[in-house]
């Protein structure tokens, strides 16, 4: 079982890459929206997590 701090953050990885499929908002952007004080903390999170970074997750949905 997961503690409850790291299924928080598979949501919000979750809910991240829709907004960077359904949406043109930044990387910035979608931090802020998922209360990441710091962009890059989200994505570092987001790549470990993902494999790839927000921009390179975004970049390969075209």
């Amino acid at each position: 079982m997961q503690p409850p701090c790291q299924v928080l953050l598979e949501k919000q990885i979750t809910h991240g890459k829709q907004l960077l499929k359904q949406t043109d908002k930044t990387v910035k952007e979608i931090a802020f929206e998922m209360n990441f004080e710091d962009h890059f903390y989200f994505s570092k999170v987001f790549k470990r997590k993902t494999g790839q970074t927000p921009t390179e997750y975004k970049s390969s949905l075209k």
